[in-house]
Formats: structure tokens, sequence, C-alpha cells
């Protein structure tokens, strides 16, 4: 009988404990459902007031594009700017809509809650933010434009594309160089125009005794006939310095960059001028002096000669 007692006890509490629960979620579902239709009008302004700023959104980056339309800008700028545009009319559209919904709501104490948040970001990400910074400089400033070839440190090569993050350089040798934009933009660099015709210089030296403007002339006329060697500018050979392994000639001719590969016509130039002076008996890099110097204080070594003898 006691363990009956017992039993319907416990039976009874979980019949309590379940009402409890049940009429708990229900004045909970019941009090948020009160507390939304309470708030509906404010949550049909917090639309209306997205909506309109989106609208607006689209109105300014119309506005941005028509306007700079016949501007001289990087037409990726101005994308890139536009899309910027939208983001921040769109942002402003979101805590407008916040401050209408919640009456409460204080942009200026959000702001202030973010402020380390956004310097512990910013440390972070200093790297992309002067990349990104770079870029967009780049692209606003425009130093050098796709299809120039730019010297940069040890590297260089023909500009494919400018990115916001990276700028692709083209090697002579075909593989793609990614070079970051705060290195392009905080580095000194060397730009020859797209389709501009690139100088290249060779250098050797002949003999003394030898004619040097016939050897000249042979060179003008070895280049002339050279593939890839441009007509106009004409090359130049030049008497450049008189040194102790002959007389220095520095020989100066023009390629199309866009046509030709750089070393392959400085390979091909090379070979014409060395062989055309072979045939001519025009001697290239003649040996120095060799001189022989005694040492201070050393006696020369005097000549023995046989003795005469009487016998």
């Amino acid at each position: 009988m006691y363990l009956l007692l017992q039993a319907a006890e416990k039976v009874d509490w979980f019949v309590k404990l379940a009402n409890d629960i049940n009429s708990t979620v229900l004045e909970s579902i019941s009090g948020l459902i009160t507390s939304i239709f309470s708030r509906l009008p404010f949550l049909l302004a917090g639309l209306v007031v997205l909506v309109l700023f989106w609208l607006l959104s689209k109105l300014v980056k119309y506005i941005f594009l028509s306007a700079t339309k016949r501007a001289p800008l990087d037409t990726r700028l101005r994308i890139l700017v536009s899309r910027m545009l939208v983001g921040l009319v769109i942002v402003l559209g979101v805590f407008t809509a916040l401050t209408v919904v919640i009456p409460s709501f204080d942009i200026g104490t959000l702001i202030t809650g973010l402020g380390f948040s956004s310097f512990v970001i910013g440390f972070a990400t200093k790297d992309i933010l002067n990349n990104f910074l770079s870029g967009v400089l780049i692209l606003w400033q425009r130093p050098f434009q796709i299809g120039d070839y730019l010297f940069i440190g040890k590297d260089q090569g023909k500009v494919e594309y400018i990115g916001v993050r990276a700028t692709s350089l083209r090697k002579d040798d075909g593989e793609l160089l990614l070079i970051p934009n705060g290195d392009m933009y905080s580095s000194a660099l060397t730009i020859r125009g797209a389709g501009a015709n690139r100088r290249m210089t060779l250098k050797f030296n002949v003999d003394y005794d030898e004619d040097i403007e016939s050897t000249k002339l042979i060179t003008f006329d070895a280049l002339t006939r050279t593939d890839g060697v441009v007509v106009d500018p004409k090359p130049n050979v030049y008497v450049s310095d008189l040194t102790a392994d002959g007389i220095a000639v520095t020989a100066n001719f023009w390629i199309n960059t866009n046509e030709s590969k750089p070393l392959g016509v400085f390979d091909r130039a090379a070979i014409a001028i060395t062989k055309s002076l072979h045939e001519a008996d025009v001697q290239l890099f003649p040996p120095g002096t060799m001189i022989v110097q005694q040492p201070a204080g050393e006696p020369e070594e005097e000549e023995t000669k046989p003795k005469k003898t009487d016998w």
C-alpha cells in the first residue's frame, strides 16, 4: 500500500511537471507571436527601408558609371569603385533599418565596440590591405598598362593583367610572374611602352691593329641582315673604350618585343657579327699582355758563361 502511494505521488509530480512545461511553452510561443505582431509594423518599415536603400545603391552605381564613362579611368577601377559604393549604401541601409526596427539600437555604441576588433583585423590583414590600396592607386594613376614591358628589381616581363591584389608579368622564357601590387607601387620601375622598340646592346673587343672603321661597317651590315632587328631606328656602332684587351666596340640595335623574343634576336645578332668578323679576319677578344715583375730586393740571375781554360 505504501509503495502504491509513492508511485501515485510520483505520477502526480510528473503530470504537474508536464503541465508546467506545456504552459510555459505555450506562454512563450504566445508571447513571441504577440511580440512579433506588435513589432510587425516596425519590421515592415525596416524591410521597406532596406528595399529603398537597395534601389538607391543601384541608382548610385548607374550614376557613377554614367558620369565616368568618358573619364580616363581604368574599366576595372570604375567597376571596383561602383561596387564599393553599392556596398556602402547597403551597409548604411542595414544600420538604418535596424534603427527603425529596434529604436534602442545605437550605431555609435556598435562602432565603439568594434573599434578594437577592427584594429586587430586590420593589423592581421595589413599586407592584404596594402596590396589592395596599391592596386587601387595603380589602376587610378595608370603608370603602366597591359602590354608594357616592365623591369622591377631582377625581374622583367610584359604586363598581361593588372589586378587589385597583384600584377601578372609574362617573362621572356614564357613563365608567368605574379608580383604583389604593394611591391609594384613601392619599388623602382623601368617601363617600356607597349609596342615600343626595345634597345639591345652588344659589346666586344678587337685588336688595336685592326681597321676599326672597317670593323664598324662589317658589324653594322651584320646587324641589318639579322632577323628580328628593326630597320627604323637603324643600328649604330661606336668605339666605347680603349682597354688593355683591345678596342671596345659597342653595337646598339632595336627589336620589336611584340614580334620577337629579345634573347633570340640577341643570339642571332651575336652569331652574325662573330661570323662576319671572322670571315674578314678580324681578331676578337685578343689576349692581354702578360707582365712579369721581379720581386723587389731580389738580385737578378747572372747569365753563366763557360770560362776559357788554358791547358
